[in-house]
């Protein structure tokens, strides 16, 4: 009787071991599966229906190499209308913008008849930078008490006379415009109507930090367009042609001669303005980032 209780014990036992065993097996080959699957998912990317596949900027394989987008879009005298400049980035990989910026370089120069001979030269602000708007003009406001008159010495030629209604108090070849910038092979705006150039900026001119990365892939075309609110030194909203002995003067043009350095003189028998203004200037803007380097058969995407 103990004898058959044994047997049956110990068949009992011996299916237990093989099932164990079978145990084991399904359990390996789970792990094995777990292995498996956690390897293909480490290389799998997030993909929107048949749009390209999304990866996060810090993720993407390359060197960072910090770069600057920039374009340079000349703003001639009386240019009112939109002007446009245009960017491509570089083949050698995506370029990642994190802050926009804008300069103004004055380029002002004039030409002087006297005794029919003409001569050109450079205004005081020419190939010096000047603001983007006029938001942080700081002369704004800034009245002359009185005419004062500058007399040549030896002699007896009267030179520029500043006015209170001629004399311009904002700053010489200060700009202010509109900005529209799109990416050419994206969808996406960057805003919903043209940026103040007040705000494409801080302060006088800080780069402006993005409220996000910025990603544009390589060959992409970024393009600019601005529109000048004003003219380089517009002739508006100055007093003229109320001095003696010339009826004439001070001429329509000239309110920003004195800080140009342009000798206006007023002198009897002159009935045209002798001076020729050239406010031209160049308007530098874009972005500053960095680019993500993949030089070819690096094995990059």
């Amino acid at each position: 009787m103990a004898q058959d209780h044994f047997q049956r014990l110990s068949a009992f036992v011996s299916s237990q071991a093989t099932e164990l065993q079978k145990l084991k097996a399904q359990n390996t080959q789970l792990y094995e599966t777990m292995r498996g699957l956690q390897a293909t998912l480490s290389k799998v990317r997030v993909s929107g229906g048949d749009g390209p596949d999304i990866q996060r900027i810090e993720n993407i394989p390359g060197q960072r190499i910090p770069f600057d987008a920039l374009v340079d879009i000349p703003i001639g005298p009386n240019i009112t209308s939109v002007q446009t400049g245009t960017i491509t980035i570089p083949q050698n990989g995506p370029f990642v913008a994190v802050a926009r910026y804008a300069t103004f370089l004055s380029q002002y120069s004039f030409q002087q008849t006297v005794n029919g001979l003409s001569t050109t030269f450079n205004g005081r602000s020419f190939g010096r930078y000047r603001p983007i708007h006029s938001a942080w003009d700081l002369n704004d406001g800034q009245f002359i008490s009185e005419v004062s008159q500058s007399v040549a010495f030896p002699g007896t030629g009267a030179a520029h006379i500043a006015s209170p209604s001629n004399a311009a108090t904002f700053r010489s070849m200060e700009g202010d415009f509109r900005i529209q910038f799109k990416d050419a092979g994206s969808a996406y705006n960057r805003s919903n109507i043209e940026v103040p150039s007040t705000f494409w900026t801080k302060n006088i001119n800080s780069p402006f930090n993005l409220g996000a990365l910025d990603f544009f892939e390589r060959g992409s075309v970024l393009n600019f367009s601005v529109l000048p609110l004003h003219a380089n030194n517009p002739d508006y909203g100055n007093v003229f042609g109320y001095g003696a002995p010339n009826p004439l003067y001070p001429f329509r043009e000239s309110q920003w001669d004195t800080v140009e350095g342009i000798l206006d003189p007023n002198l009897a028998g002159v009935t045209a303005d002798p001076v020729v203004r050239a406010p031209s200037g160049t308007l530098t803007i874009g972005f500053h980032g960095y680019i993500i380097s993949q030089p070819p058969g690096a094995g990059y995407v």
